[in-house]
């Protein structure tokens, strides 16, 4: 079968999918002698009777608020920080063993003092 004459069937078919009112035409008679034709759908419309419905619709239909009227429940939910940002280190700041020892040092002193209560009744939480 010629290449050309398929690609033209597939075009046809498609067309008729999209709007089957095309089978129902004088032309198509031979279609519907042949076989079963699906029934013309709502996109047989004329262009005339789509663009007054359009029309109809806009005119029926209630502007919207853009809100919805359904009501959230908060429950649970984490208000968002409100604080002002923290001061951060400078993130250009090379690195070094001594810096590294420096924040070991801190950090140890800090897990003794949070060992021995010295953290909590600085800070005031309750134990």
């Amino acid at each position: 079968m010629d290449p050309r004459k398929v690609s033209e069937l597939r075009a046809f078919v498609k067309m008729c999918q999209q709007d089957p009112s095309i089978l129902h035409t004088e032309e198509m008679s031979f279609l519907r002698e042949w076989g079963k034709v699906p029934p013309a759908s709502q996109k047989a419309k004329s262009e005339e009777t789509i663009k007054e419905e359009k029309t109809d619709r806009k005119h029926t239909e209630e502007p919207s608020s853009g809100e919805s009227d359904l009501e959230i429940d908060n429950e649970g939910v984490i208000e968002p920080d409100t604080d002002a940002p923290q001061e951060m280190a400078d993130e250009n700041v090379e690195i070094t063993e001594e810096r590294v020892d420096q924040a070991n040092v801190k950090k140890v002193a800090a897990t003794e003092a949070l060992n021995d209560g010295l953290l909590c009744s600085l800070s005031g939480c309750s134990e």
